[in-house]
């Protein structure tokens, strides 16, 4: 395992956990105010599960999270897409073999809004908040024209970020992708419905759906998250 800082405009901070250059590689999108390494250290025990497998892994913060450059409230969709395409241009130069994107949550947001830029050889979302518009929207407020920053969660959001969070089109993204995807989620997630993920496999030309019966949004329980890391490895190794 080791680091890399990547520039965008400021530093985006990158783990890189390498099988070999001509292994396959995945590239991990967290969610909104995660980090590389997500709860439950999933990322990380994901990361050491694929490398076990043959499998390279880059998981990276995005700017305003973690350890990278940018206050989280200069953070916008258009930014965490920008960094997305510089990590993706960085692991397509260091290693020469297939490419998976894993996105949770908003990452799967930013995996489907760059999909056709990235186009990886396989797919898998975490409770992907696909209908980004109405999963954010809940938490949004209506905004008064003189406010630029407001309080979601205990974190202050910009603006921007609202406005494009509550205007881009995620879902509409998966009828495009002609490759395998798969999309883990949990059937008592109070954050992003299960349900939307019942709409979203249908978009897709070669989808699968695996429901973690009982689960919350970050698979809250060494069960739940021991069988995400393992279905995502299975399918890492089938299709890349």
């Amino acid at each position: 395992m080791r680091t890399v800082n990547l520039k965008n405009k400021g530093r985006i901070f990158t783990v890189v956990n390498s099988a070999g250059k001509d292994t396959p590689v995945v590239i991990m999108f967290h969610g909104f105010t995660g980090n590389h390494i997500e709860a439950h250290f999933i990322f990380a025990r994901l990361s050491k599960a694929l490398e076990k497998a043959g499998i390279s892994s880059v998981r990276f913060d995005f700017r305003g999270s973690g350890n990278s450059d940018l206050p989280f409230e200069k953070m916008t969709l258009s930014t965490e897409i920008s960094d997305a395409l510089k990590v993706a241009e960085y692991t397509k130069r260091n290693f020469n073999n297939s490419i998976g994107v894993l996105g949770l949550s908003m990452g799967g947001t930013i995996a489907l809004l760059t999909l056709s830029q990235i186009d990886p050889d396989a797919l898998c979302l975490w409770a992907p908040a696909a209908k980004n518009k109405e999963v954010f929207s809940k938490g949004i407020p209506s905004l008064p024209p003189d406010l630029n920053l407001f309080d979601v969660g205990g974190i202050m959001v910009s603006k921007e970020f609202a406005k494009e969070v509550l205007s881009f089109d995620a879902f509409s993204e998966a009828k495009k992708y002609r490759k395998p995807a798969l999309i883990i989620h949990g059937t008592a997630d109070q954050a992003v419905p299960f349900d939307h993920s019942k709409e979203l496999v249908k978009e897709f030309k070669k989808g699968n759906l695996i429901e973690i019966e009982g689960s919350d949004h970050v698979f809250s329980s060494y069960e739940w998250s021991e069988r995400v890391i393992k279905e995502t490895v299975k399918f890492f190794e089938k299709h890349l």
